[in-house]
């Protein structure tokens, strides 16, 4: 290596070394996830898309956000806030113009929260709330800022109709009782005792994906198909699996079948609603105990 290459590294090197990562940003990067609260700052992630949004209200499952960037693209309603309004300690851009609502299975991490905040958030409050906020400028918008926000209300329109619960047909008894298939055989296929596998068999307990891909063969349909013809999941499973808390759970149980996070949130939904259905007590499940179990089993196999 020569001389000027190995400056130019050894420059490099210590530019590296001397990059600190800010103490608010990393106390809030490395915090166990929670549900989002106004204020907060997270990375969405769905598919194939990725945008930082900040959290304006939280509802139960839904939250109101606005979508954020580092860019200096804006149009008239975007609302520059300066770098210490935030832990990132960088200056952002709220594009309040795509407000919209979106499901919390989008919310990845947690990445930075405002460090001042009205009791309402709101364009004006914030505005009026943090020093040397600035609105964009009223301008025609130049080629490259329309593309900009062009791209920004793709990734808005796709967080916001995000969707991955299954419907649940109830059908799947009607799929044994065409095909002639009895209680003996799907506790033959399945290894079940003969109790748990006429619940299948009456369509009061749903397939797993493993018991799907077992049968799939039997009934001559895809496992896809048996999966829709299960029972309805109960909200309440589905919502335990939105939390931004189950997120890395799901990654990990996708990463253990390889399989994308969809497919792997179809299992959880279906294996925790299984697992509980097991249970003696059905009166008053505690779902939250039960989503527990149910990584517990699978991600410490």
């Amino acid at each position: 290596m020569s001389s000027v290459h190995t400056t130019a590294y050894q420059r490099l090197v210590a530019a590296a070394a001397g990059l600190r990562v800010p103490d608010a940003v990393y106390r809030v990067a490395t915090a166990p996830p929670q549900d989002p609260r106004p204020g907060q700052i997270w990375r969405a992630a769905w598919e194939d898309t990725i945008q930082l949004l900040l959290i304006t209200t939280a509802g139960d499952g839904t939250a109101r956000v606005v979508p954020a960037s580092f860019e200096r693209y804006a149009d008239a309603d975007t609302l520059f806030l300066p770098a210490q309004s935030t832990t990132l300690e960088q200056s952002l851009a709220l594009w309040w113009s795509l407000e919209t609502t979106v499901p919390w299975c989008v919310l990845d991490r947690q990445v930075s929260e405002l460090t001042r905040r009205p009791a309402t958030l709101t364009s004006q409050t914030i505005a009026d709330t943090v020093t040397g906020a600035r609105w964009g400028s009223g301008a025609v918008l130049s080629a490259a800022a329309s593309e900009y926000r062009a791209v920004l209300t793709d990734h808005v329109e796709v967080l916001a109709s995000a969707r991955w619960a299954p419907q649940g047909s109830g059908g799947l008894s009607q799929m044994f009782r065409n095909r002639g298939i009895t209680t003996q055989q799907i506790a033959t296929e399945l290894k079940l005792p003969l109790p748990l596998a006429l619940d299948v068999w009456r369509g009061q307990q749903p397939l797993t994906a493993e018991q799907a891909a077992t049968l799939a063969a039997l009934l001559g349909q895809p496992a896809g198909r048996l999966l829709d013809a299960n029972p309805a999941v109960p909200p309440a499973v589905v919502h335990e699996l939105n939390r931004p808390s189950r997120r890395s759970q799901v990654k990990k149980l996708a990463a253990q079948h390889d399989e994308t996070e969809h497919d792997a949130r179809l299992r959880a939904v279906y294996g925790i609603y299984t697992l509980a259905a097991r249970d003696r007590d059905r009166t008053q499940p505690n779902w939250t105990a039960r989503t527990d179990r149910y990584f517990e089993l699978l991600l410490d196999a």
